[in-house]
């Protein structure tokens, strides 16, 4: 998987990736600690949707689940 990143001045680092099976998503990394999760619109790449906002241990709970470790 390829995965962008670039710097935010001020904001912390963004995140962006496409799944094999074609959806585009981006995580926000700030400065704080939070997360915030997107999806990308196909047909829109400037139109991102909020699908979650993390603190850091919601960020765990959820790599865990996803990577099949609980």
């Amino acid at each position: 998987m390829n995965i962008r990143e670039c710097a935010l001045p001020g904001i912390g680092v963004k995140y962006q990736f496409h799944t094999k099976g074609g959806n585009q998503l981006v995580i926000i990394k700030h400065e704080d600690g939070r997360r915030e999760l997107f999806s990308v619109n196909p047909l829109d790449e400037e139109e991102l949707t909020l699908i979650a906002e993390l603190e850091d241990d919601e960020c765990v709970t959820l790599s865990g689940l996803i990577g099949g470790w609980s």
